[in-house]
């Protein structure tokens, strides 16, 4: 077995490689796609800021992460269900805490051995930890077979993220209009806050999140365009944007962190697709006019029903209007 990162030979039941540290993702004797779950958990991990602790947000987001994987995921939220992450996050002995989580999942919530492997392999390389099952499988990566190093070094490619930050969006404090350049990842937390002379904003292409209260205070903005990249919405990105009235959501979208639109008192219309699987508290908060549009039977329709908030829906299978496509009076 060779570091996926550095190409280094491993010795035979390590994963994490001693010339550069990287931990390597390896099969289950079983359980042919660990390593791609893995992959998924880690990535995962990392889009989303770490987030653990909220354990229904985050059986939400393996829906997105590894969504072909029906079985390993039921697995997994079985798991979490029975206070796995809870019990490894508090740990300080974390070989011993493994050890006992084994044997609890074995013993007192049905999992077979297999399957105890299995979930203890996945969140562990979730969790950085270097723990080896005894049912480690040392397979030949078929990916590897045959490559030239020129092939290898794309096929290693790291996505690094590079933030737009509250110095980059100073030069637009005095502005009516602003506009993110192609490149950026993020916009960090608070970037725009307060600048209540912006009206309209672009992002680009390549942006992936939105962090938190960015736009809190922009009484006079009015146009936003999320892109298709964008998969969460952090706590209160548009906090008391006055002048907000239609917002659609891209498909990529999949959670809506607290206070996301509290306080956007003229917003009219927001389109939410069926991909958003979570919705933090006060969302929607003193949205008097707000009108939800989503899919019959989607979580943001029962979310909406809930919590008596305004909405319309459309039935499975036809695709959500975007913002253009939305103009005009909705039908109750």
């Amino acid at each position: 077995m060779q570091c996926r990162n550095c190409q280094a030979k491993l010795p035979f039941g390590k994963v994490r490689c001693p010339e550069c540290s990287y931990l390597n993702p390896y099969n289950m004797m079983g359980y042919i796609n660990t390593k791609e779950i893995q992959t998924a958990l880690k990535k995962m991990i990392d889009e989303q800021y770490g987030i653990i602790a909220d354990t229904r947000q985050f059986k939400a987001l393996m829906f997105d992460y590894i969504p072909e994987y029906y079985m390993e995921r039921t697995l997994l939220r079985k798991a979490v269900d029975a206070g796995f992450l809870e019990a490894m996050i508090g740990a300080e002995d974390k070989k011993k805490t493994f050890k006992a989580l084994r044997n609890k999942l074995m013993s007192e919530d049905g999992f077979h051995r297999y399957e105890a492997e299995f979930v203890l392999v996945c969140f562990g390389h979730m969790l950085g930890f270097s723990y080896v099952s005894p049912m480690f499988v040392d397979d030949k990566d078929p990916e590897r077979e045959g490559n030239s190093a020129g092939t290898e070094t794309v096929r290693r490619e790291v996505k690094k993220t590079k933030s737009f930050g509250k110095l980059d969006a100073f030069k637009y404090a005095l502005s009516a209009k602003a506009a993110v350049k192609e490149g950026y990842t993020e916009l960090s937390a608070y970037c725009f806050e307060n600048y209540g002379l912006l009206k309209e904003i672009s992002l680009p292409s390549t942006l992936n999140s939105i962090g938190e209260y960015a736009f809190t205070d922009c009484k006079n903005l009015e146009s936003i365009t999320i892109p298709e990249s964008v998969r969460k919405l952090e706590k209160g990105v548009f906090n008391a944007c006055l002048r907000l009235r239609e917002i659609a959501m891209p498909d990529s979208v999949s959670s809506i962190g607290e206070n996301a639109f509290s306080g956007c008192a003229e917003l009219e219309k927001l389109i939410v697709p069926r991909n958003v699987k979570f919705i933090d508290k006060n969302a929607f908060a003193y949205c008097g006019k707000l009108t939800v549009v989503c899919t019959e039977n989607s979580f943001v329709h029962k979310y909406c029903m809930q919590n008596g908030i305004k909405y319309k829906t459309l039935p499975m299978g036809v695709t959500l209007p975007d913002r253009d496509e939305a103009e005009g009076e909705l039908d109750e």
